[in-house]
């Protein structure tokens, strides 16, 4: 008796690792299927809106410079932020001295730029779930993807699980979840495809096949 005890013991601590496993997964597909139905109720038990706006917005306004650590504190680092605040003054100046110099002409109003909220909605969300990236706000998620792709885990931890989801032409997008309860996971940070991701791919699936051809002669 015991020993059958034990087996259903081992039985169920190995189905409760995969449920706690599989829970971030599940919390992207609740995503998706939320988004696709346009449940705002729901999308809002799932995601951090706060934290994941700010992680959009920061990356719209780092643009293809790419995103950096924050500025030097004056409490931390008086030196280093000084030397920082001289430099903004000595570039706004330097814009300001080149605009007078060199005025440009008018040009016509630029469309307004995209917002993180404008990638918050609920199509724009079912379409960073295909793996649309900077194209969400802009794309028919209807019409993106014929097949949904399956995210796949690229780090987990207690806390933190990143999902993936790569498609073949804007690259890869990442989907942060951060655990609340015990198998409860939110969505706090959606990450872009890296500028030039995919022509390095391509660049290095060039060079290793010369290589491999080259061996071959």
């Amino acid at each position: 008796m015991s020993r059958i005890f034990g087996v259903i013991l081992v039985i169920v601590l190995l189905a409760a690792a995969g449920l706690f496993y599989a829970s971030p997964i599940i919390a992207f597909y609740d995503v998706r299927s939320a988004a696709k139905s346009e449940d705002i109720q729901s999308l809002s038990k799932l995601i951090d809106f706060d934290a994941t706006r700010t992680s959009v917005q920061t990356q719209l306004d780092a643009g293809d410079k790419g995103v950096s650590a924050p500025a030097p504190s004056p409490l931390t680092d008086p030196v280093g932020a000084t030397g920082n605040a001289v430099k903004n003054l000595g570039d706004s100046i330097g814009k300001a001295w080149n605009d007078l110099t060199h005025p440009q002409p008018a040009a016509r109003p630029a469309p307004p730029p995209l917002t993180a909220d404008d990638y918050l909605k609920p199509r724009a969300l079912l379409a960073l779930t295909y793996g649309a990236g900077k194209d969400a706000a802009t794309v028919d998620p209807d019409k993106f993807a014929a097949k949904p792709p399956a995210p796949k885990v690229a780090f987990f931890s207690l806390e933190h699980t990143r999902l993936t989801v790569k498609d073949p032409d804007r690259g890869t997008t990442t989907f942060t979840f951060e655990r609340h309860g015990l198998i409860h996971w939110q969505l706090v940070h959606i990450g872009f495809p890296k500028p030039g991701e995919i022509e390095a791919e391509k660049a290095a699936a060039a060079a290793s096949a010369a290589s491999a051809s080259a061996a071959a002669q």
